[in-house]
């Protein structure tokens, strides 16, 4: 008992010590990493399934549903008071395409999900490589780049 609530105090802890950043004291901005680090999250662990490096074929699905969720939250996360921290001044000029951007990448996601469902891997392949390139674009454009 006493080692899983040791290890549920470090879990929750690590969310608090991650985001002391001085770019993320920003509530908007915190959410806005703590969403995008899911959706990131679910790829690698999809990619780790689909390369067979874990045998877990049941939960790239699960995996899959869930980004596609996280998708649906993009457009929402660029308030104007949240600028800053890691997305270029760009962004907020260009609303409309970065809505259309937002939509384009949920609606590549939506498309893994419902392929993922499936058993056949090329489709898998296509679509988490237009879910992926989604992502990529936008990042190009919006996202300062990581050193």
């Amino acid at each position: 008992m006493l080692k899983h609530l040791s290890i549920a105090v470090l879990c929750l802890s690590l969310p608090m010590t991650a985001l002391t950043h001085d770019n993320q004291k920003n509530p908007e901005v915190r959410y806005r990493h703590a969403v995008m680090a899911a959706m990131s999250n679910h790829f690698e662990a999809m990619a780790l399934i689909f390369q067979g490096k874990v045998e877990r074929p049941d939960e790239l699905q699960v995996h899959a549903r869930a980004l596609a969720e996280s998708t649906t939250l993009i457009g929402g996360l660029f308030p104007e008071d949240s600028k800053g921290a890691k997305a270029l001044p760009v962004l907020w000029d260009e609303p409309a395409k970065v809505a259309e951007a937002s939509l384009l990448m949920a609606e590549a996601a939506a498309t893994l999900a419902e392929v993922a469902a499936g058993s056949n891997k090329v489709e898998i392949a296509k679509a988490f490589k237009a879910a992926g390139d989604a992502c990529k674009s936008c990042h190009e454009r919006y996202k300062e780049a990581d050193e």
